[in-house]
């Protein structure tokens, strides 16, 4: 039984194998609308969440379903939100889709929103480059 279900797992489909080609590794984690999650989770791929989460989250990449609510604290390289989070997001890029409803404190070097979304809390736009103040120097 448990052997089938193995070989089951090596038959990726092409879609998704070009999408964690894209993000530059092949994992790829799906929660999906049924499945609720308290506590934090870390995973260097990609995590689909069409379901709740509650707690840390560090993932390489979140795609957050319009089903999917997140409670707590998001860090990440790439965000893109549909459904709702409450809580704080730090990353490289987040994109704020048509129907996200999204109540966080942002700092990201990176934002785009589209119209329809809503957004309460502070945003910080972060460079790559940031200014140390004691030295004054520019540090990459």
């Amino acid at each position: 039984m448990f052997a089938n279900l193995q070989n089951s797992a090596d038959k990726t489909p092409a879609s998704l194998a070009g999408a964690e080609a894209a993000a530059g590794n092949g994992r790829r984690s799906v929660l999906h609308e049924d499945i609720t999650v308290n506590g934090a989770l870390t995973s260097e791929g990609i995590l689909d969440l069409a379901g709740s989460f509650e707690g840390d989250l560090t993932v390489d990449t979140l795609v957050l379903a319009k089903t999917g609510k997140i409670k707590g604290n998001v860090r990440a390289r790439s965000v893109t939100i549909e459904g709702r989070l409450e809580g704080t997001i730090s990353a490289i890029s987040v994109a704020l889709k048509t129907s996200a409803q999204v109540t966080a404190d942002i700092v990201a070097q990176k934002l785009v929103i589209e119209s329809g979304a809503m957004i309460e809390g502070h945003v910080t736009s972060r460079s790559n480059q940031t200014e140390d103040q004691a030295s004054g120097s520019t540090i990459a």
